[in-house]
């Protein structure tokens, strides 16, 4: 079955490429000088306004329309800005042709041609315009169906939008951020039916007093420009469904209203389902929680603040049941020309039932454990921001921006773990309330066209009070076995079950200022100069004590167990100078920053402080062949240091069976990195080519060296002796065939670590290939497919152990619209894994819905249903400095739903 299966899928591909027989027009356009045009705007279309085909001419002024309809007449436009639009009409065409055009002086006017159809793509300076409704075929249901059916855009599997290669920043919808310009929440939330046109805002900077100062030129950012009818009134949908799954009903409710207009704009989310789809998850939390990126150079030095994670973070539908309660508001004000306010409330409630089952073999092949574990997670969290802009002038602008966020998480979780030495049954408890309140103040001031300043600055007050509980019933095979967890370095002695809990409190205050000056020297080079401070402090304790058979609680008194009232300072003061210069194709942006670290750690009475001082550099070189096509060179060193976690020196148990102890000597790690990095976009044959080879090499690495005793692990984090290195490449090549676009990518990465595991160092290296070939088609009527092939294969030696795993999966996606009222939808994923150690699996996914709505119609019903084939589970490889693990994934059980929608 599997193979007719892929032989269909075959014959899909091949029979969709000799679709239909064509025809193709080619040709120069150049002006009445004899210069050559390039980014002049070539359009075909019919007599019955329908679109035949589109160019944009390239540097040497060519351009080219394909698939031409034989036997047809179309119209021939060619505009470029300044110049008189030329019309030429070619009747009946038969062959190829090859059209030249000449184009005089005269006003570019919006005349009837240009009424009737509107250029698909257009290219002004720094920003493509795509006109959404030249690409879309009506079956695009939210933002994400239009941008990836747009010539060089892609969204993948997390939300994230891909522009030419690059990721993009933001979305705004008619030039006001859409809810922080999160790009998941944007494509899985505005309706496709809203948006007439994507702007793409290349080399983009919020602040328009520093572009062109500093390297903007891969920030990207999207802008939607919305259809006429959705201005100045409310527009959205309500959606409601019910249906069964799981053995029990289902449910999806999910009301979104969106309001626009020049002054004010509003957006109200809300989503309550169980149907396995949250709205807001743990990935899109960390979005919410910092800033957005800085609009000026980024400090090259860091301290790795942490921050516990109060949402189940996980991927699709991996996992057993999932509960979503969401709603969200999003609302920009601009009270007047001077002054601009924007604001955000989030609540979301995830309930997550999980089950997983793994196999790990530790380095030194000593031992094995097989584990399956099921837990439930309920979390509630909210998120408010507050901001404001004042611009009194073009020369001044102050920012201000204010979040509070907070979350409670409960967490259980039935563990079973069988290894050479034991049987246990391992039952934890997880619970916090984290709260965070982020604050960040910016002014930017233009003294004159030579002189320019910048002031950023963050402030952030965080407080965080993890539990965990582990109560272990530990069953050993060998009765004269220490049964006691970590041979007694808890000090609890032997007991049939050992209840272990752990309190934590850590409370931080972070502040970030940095003031930079520019000198413009002329048009094409500018001196920067930057002073700042990075300054953290955090109080931390934690406390591990026993709950008793009889239920008392045993303090356990250890020094070495404790972490009471820790202290930790950290602080660095920092200047650097920057050049940038541009040299005919050439831009270089050379630079020099010195540091000056201190931390400071007060523990058991004893004060530890450690001073450090250090220059790093950093460079980068760009050559643009043309404006679409670049290659660059970066070159930079980073100085990371860790937080009060690693400093403070007893002990924390990190789980049923880790513990881990500070070391308040520890030093920065110093990163070297090296990258290469290739784009070319050419609009002229819509082909996107683009590779990076980045190398990096971490001195003073902090990582853990080990001490492994069967399954049990202590760790301590020190700073490497040996260096950590890794090299990695990318490349992807894409390619629009007769409505098919086509893209290859590979992506091959090596890694060595050296880790102390038991008082010796060994070598672990992990090399990792991935290859893909995906196609989509985009016709206007009939079947449209997506195709992809991924092979994945991974070599990891550690120590004495060797594992090879390899995956190959195909995915295809087919929408079929029947007559103008129905659309019919399948997705069907087929994997194959194997691994060392006999291990073999594969599984399979099906989905499947049908919609019907009638042209005109506000009124939309669907039938869905998801994992049509009951697969129970997904499996994946993974490479740890201890273990490497094959895991396995339980995921969402079949549904059948119906489900309606009323567009507002």
């Amino acid at each position: 079955m599997k193979k007719n299966i892929l032989i269909a899928i075959l014959c899909l591909f091949v029979f969709a490429f000799a679709k239909a027989q064509s025809v193709k027009i080619t040709g120069v356009v150049a002006d009445s000088l004899g210069n050559t045009l390039g980014m002049a705007n070539v359009i075909a279309y019919q007599q019955d306004k329908n679109l035949g085909a589109f160019g944009i001419t390239n540097d040497q002024g060519k351009y080219q329309l394909l698939n031409l309809k034989k036997d047809s007449t179309y119209i021939l436009k060619v505009s470029f800005l300044g110049l008189k639009t030329i019309e030429d009409t070619v009747k009946n065409i038969q062959t190829d042709l090859v059209k030249n055009y000449i184009m005089l002086n005269g006003a570019d006017e919006l005349d009837a041609i240009n009424i009737v159809y509107e250029m698909p793509v257009s290219i002004k300076g720094d920003t493509i315009v795509y006109n959404a409704d030249s690409f879309t075929n009506g079956t695009e249901d939210k933002l994400e169906d239009t941008l990836n059916k747009l010539p060089g855009v892609e969204v993948n599997e997390d939300g994230d939008i891909l522009v030419e290669g690059k990721q993009v920043e933001k979305v705004m919808v008619e030039g006001k951020d859409f809810f922080e310009g999160d790009s998941r929440l944007a494509t899985k939330n505005i309706p496709a039916d809203a948006i007439d046109k994507v702007q793409v805002l290349r080399n983009y900077n919020n602040r328009s007093q520093l572009k062109g100062l500093g390297n903007d030129q891969d920030r990207v950012v999207i802008n939607l420009k919305l259809k006429e009818g959705k201005k100045k009134f409310w527009f959205g949908e309500a959606t409601v469904g019910a249906g069964y799954g799981g053995d029990k009903a289902r449910y999806i409710i999910q009301p979104k209203a969106f309001y626009y207009s020049e002054d004010f704009s509003m957006n109200i989310l809300t989503d309550f389902n169980d149907l396995g789809t949250p709205a807001f998850t743990g990935r899109d939390y960390f979005r919410f929680i910092g800033f957005s990126r800085r609009d000026t150079r980024q400090n090259n030095s860091s301290i790795n603040v942490q921050a516990q994670n109060p949402l189940n973070v996980f991927q699709g539908n991996r996992a057993l049941n999932i509960e979503s309660q969401f709603g969200a508001l999003n609302t920009s004000w601009s009270v007047n020309n001077k002054l601009d306010i924007s604001s955000f409330a989030i609540v979301s409630k995830n309930t997550i039932d999980t089950r997983s089952t793994s196999r790990r073999t530790f380095v030194d092949n000593s031992n094995t454990e097989e584990t399956d574990n099921r837990g439930v997670d309920e979390t509630v969290a909210a998120l408010f921001k507050l901001g404001a802009e004042y611009n009194p002038t073009d020369a001044f602008t102050l920012s201000y921006d204010g979040r509070f966020n907070y979350a409670d998480q409960q967490g259980v979780s039935d563990l079973s773990s069988i290894d050479r030495e034991a049987d246990r049954s391992i039952d934890t408890r997880d619970e916090q309330q984290p709260i965070t309140f982020n604050q960040s103040l910016n002014m930017y001031y233009t003294a004159n066209e030579k002189n320019i300043f910048a002031f950023e600055s963050q402030f952030l007050n965080q407080y965080e009070d993890p539990f965990y509980n582990a109560v272990l019933d530990i069953d050993p095979f060998d009765p004269t076995t220490n049964t006691e967890p970590f041979n007694g370095r808890l000090g609890i002695g032997e007991q049939e079950i050992y209840n272990i809990n752990q309190e934590q409190f850590v409370n931080t205050n972070k502040l970030d200022a940095k003031l930079d000056y520019y000198y413009v020297l002329n048009k094409k080079s500018n001196l920067n100069f930057t002073a700042g401070t990075s300054y953290v402090s955090q109080n931390f304790d934690s406390d591990i004590f026993e709950i008793q058979a009889d239920g008392t609680r045993n303090e356990l008194q250890d020094s070495d167990l404790r972490n009471d009232d820790v202290n930790f300072d950290f602080l660095d003061v920092y200047g650097a100078v920057h050049y940038k210069a541009i040299l005919g194709k050439f831009t270089i942006t050379p630079g020099l920053t010195a540091h000056s670290f201190q931390t400071k750690d007060r523990q058991n009475g004893v004060t530890n402080t450690i001073e450090t001082e250090r220059v790093v550099p950093d460079v980068e070189v760009r050559y643009d062949f043309r404006s679409s096509e670049t290659l660059t060179l970066n070159y930079d060193q980073n100085v990371t240091f860790n937080d009060v976690n690693s400093y403070a020196n007893g002990i924390l148990f990190r789980g049923y069976s880790s513990l881990q102890s500070g070391n308040n000597q520890i030093e920065g790690a110093l990163n070297d990195r090296v990258r290469l990095s290739y784009r070319n976009f050419n609009m002229f044959n819509y082909t996107t080519i683009f590779g990076n080879v980045t190398y990096t090499r971490l001195t003073d690495a902090i990582q853990n060296e080990v001490a492994l005793d069967g399954i049990n692990q202590v760790s301590r984090p020190i700073n490497a002796l040996l260096p950590n290195e890794s090299l990695s490449a990318t490349g992807s090549f894409g390619r629009e065939i007769k409505k098919i676009q086509a893209t290859v990518t590979a992506n091959v990465s090596w890694s060595e670590n050296n880790n102390i595991i038991n008082n010796i160092t060994q070598t672990a290296t992990n090399f990792n290939q991935n290859y893909s070939f995906r196609a989509r088609s985009n016709f206007q009527k009939g079947i449209n497919f997506s195709l992809q092939y991924a092979l994945n294969l991974n070599n990891s030696e550690n120590g004495n152990f060797e594992n090879d795993a390899t995956t190959n999966s195909i995915n295809l996606d087919l929408d079929y619209q029947l007559g103008k009222s129905w659309l019919f939808k399948a997705g069907y994923d087929y994997n194959i894994f194997t691994a060392t150690g006999d291990v073999e699996n594969n599984f399979e996914f099906f989905d499947a819905s049908i919609r019907y709505q009638k042209p005109d119609s506000r009124w939309r019903y669907e039938l869905i249903a998801t994992n049509l084939l009951d697969t129970e589970a997904n499996i994946r490889n993974s490479f740890g400095q201890i273990a490497t693990s094959t895991n396995a994934t339980f995921v969402l059980p079949r549904y059948v739903y119906f489900r309606m929608r009323f567009d507002i």
